[in-house]
């Protein structure tokens, strides 16, 4: 009898026509005005130690890109270099797009002694793949994904990011602020979308520094420049998942996007905790697309959040609900459900079959609701305006912009298995360089086959080769460096051709577990790696260690 009373008490109350409003309002609201004091008060970035026991020295940056002709490209290097990591490894797609790779940085690269730079490629436009391919290869203890059409505009850039490792060794990764690029000498037209752009991050920074003060949530930590612990992304377990993640009961996929929404929902399942470090050292610069493109930009983004998200609340739940309660209401719940075009409307409706306000006419009620609704946008966006306040003149069409999102995100809910990478055409991408290796021009195809004694039927040598621009006038790095990629030993190197060598290939080497090379590298306990030496060929003095990047049976880098 009790239950029977308590459910029809529910249910009366749900039919109460104050309900629905209240319901809704709160809904809505309460992130807002939480996030709101977090965002203001609560929050506190990590602060870079005087004395840090990680540096810039102890990251690689990995950059994946599939257009290295593009401006920003240069642009992202060079800032990155500007940073001074240990490493920077770029990773194209097919030969073409090496050599295009090589002959942009090298001019450069004397400019950065301090810098190793990598050179290598899949036969794939696949920023899973081209990340994965670099991975082996890191020996830093901090990783950095950076798009290549990101700027740092800091040279202190890493030392701020690294600090939440310093600061919490449970911390696993760490996102970045992310500012577009404001272009001032664009028109009226062009301008409009840039700034529509602009507030589009500028909303997210907002969110997700909020959220992560309450209880560490965050949606995503986002791959235009995000930091990982490398042991981390080198678990084979996480790497079979991230280059095989499908979907919809495993009907649809594998993924090409959503790399970084599948790396921060990692982390999290495996315990680790998550920073947003959101100080003007840790910002990052890009660009988004102009009109048309912005438009299927934000299509693929909300394609992602129904993907991610309903993967966090269904098989993550075990997890996620525990380790961040806030962001599942906050940001993975919220972002899901806030069209902004039908919940308004939603808004406005309820309150006016509502009953018992007082003294209000509903025409004033109407008014003070239409005034929190457009009043309750701007402080996210207050941060952006305060730098541009000349933009101010396209706040009118921001708020026509985010009710029109809404029928953006409704098309991505009814077409959400759509895992096509809008805004780039990699169609094309991949038939350069599958026909590159056809043609015996892959990467890294330096004999007449592309192949070496010992590899099966299904794996191939094309992408195995890296360049390596070594940093100049620390002997110490350099040695370290011959063992890694084959060199000759420094002392024997000419100084001109430090900036400029190539590595050799190694041939294969018969061993009592088998036949060692490139392609098997990766089965071989770490003790046999450490120990055993592949000789060039009978007669030479010099013996080299090297690692390299491997294929799997289906010919993907790993």
């Amino acid at each position: 009898m009790a239950a029977q009373a308590y459910w029809r008490h529910l249910w009366a109350v749900a039919l109460d026509k104050n309900f629905l409003f209240v319901f809704l309002f709160v809904f809505r609201y309460l992130r807002f005005v939480v996030h709101l004091v977090s965002f203001f008060f609560l929050y506190r970035p990590s602060p870079a130690p005087r004395s840090p026991s990680l540096t810039a020295r102890d990251c690689t940056v990995i950059i994946p890109t599939c257009d290295p002709k593009d401006r920003a490209f240069l642009r992202c290097v060079e800032s990155v270099a500007r940073a001074s990591p240990s490493v920077i490894h770029i990773v194209a797609v097919g030969k073409e797009q090496e050599n295009q790779v090589r002959s942009t940085i090298l001019p450069h690269v004397a400019d950065f002694p301090s810098v190793c730079f990598k050179v290598s490629s899949t036969i794939q436009a696949n920023k899973r793949q081209q990340i994965a391919a670099a991975l082996p290869a890191v020996r830093t203890s901090i990783t950095v994904l950076c798009d290549d059409h990101v700027t740092w505009p800091s040279a202190h850039m890493l030392r701020a990011a690294v600090a939440p490792f310093e600061e919490n060794e449970r911390v696993g990764g760490v996102g970045t602020n992310k500012r577009v690029i404001r272009h001032a000498d664009k028109g009226l037209w062009a301008g409009f979308w840039n700034v529509m752009g602009a507030l589009y991050l500028e909303r997210h920074n907002f969110e997700h520094t909020a959220s992560n003060a309450v209880d560490g949530g965050v949606a995503v930590i986002s791959g235009r420049t995000c930091l990982y612990r490398t042991h981390i992304l080198q678990e084979p377990a996480l790497l079979a998942g991230f280059l095989n993640e499908r979907f919809l009961w495993g009907l649809c996929g594998p993924l090409n996007a959503d790399d970084d929404n599948y790396l921060t929902r990692a982390l999290v399942k495996r315990g680790w905790t998550i920073k947003f470090q959101n100080t003007p050292e840790a910002l990052i610069l890009c660009d988004v697309g102009e009109f048309p493109r912005f438009l299927h930009q934000c299509l693929r983004w909300a394609r992602t959040t129904f993907r991610s998200n309903m993967c966090s609340l269904v098989t993550d739940r075990a997890v996620v609900y525990r380790a961040q309660p806030w962001g599942v209401y906050a940001l993975q719940l919220s972002l899901m459900l806030n069209f902004a075009l039908f919940y308004d409307a939603a808004l406005v409706w309820a309150l006016v079959r509502s009953q018992g306000w007082g003294a209000a006419t509903t025409t004033l009620k109407l008014k003070l609701l239409v005034a929190w609704i457009l009043l309750s946008k701007l402080p996210k966006l207050a941060p952006y305006f305060l730098r541009h306040p000349a933009d101010l003149i396209y706040l009118p069409g921001y708020f026509v912009f985010a009710y029109a999102h809404s029928l953006i995100k409704l098309w991505a809910l009814l077409t959400f298995w759509d895992t096509r990478w809008a805004g780039r055409n990699l169609d094309d991408i991949d038939r350069a360089a599958a026909a590159q290796a056809e043609a015996g021009t892959g990467t890294g195809t330096d004999t007449d086959d592309g192949r070496h004694e010992g590899e099966g039927e299904g794996e191939r040598a094309d992408d195995e080769d890296l360049d390596f621009f070594p940093p100049a006038g620390n002997s110490e790095e350099e040695d370290d460096l011959d063992l890694d990629v084959g060199l000759a030993p420094s002392s024997t190197r000419p100084p001109s051709s430090r900036l400029h060598h190539r590595r050799r290939r190694c041939s294969p080497v018969k061993t009592p577990w088998g036949t060692v090379g490139s392609q098997n590298l990766h089965q071989l306990p770490a003790n046999i790696l450490q120990t055993h030496q592949l000789r060039r060929s009978p007669g030479t003095t010099s013996t080299t260690k090297r690692t390299k990047r491997v294929g799997d049976s289906n010919g993907d880098s790993l």
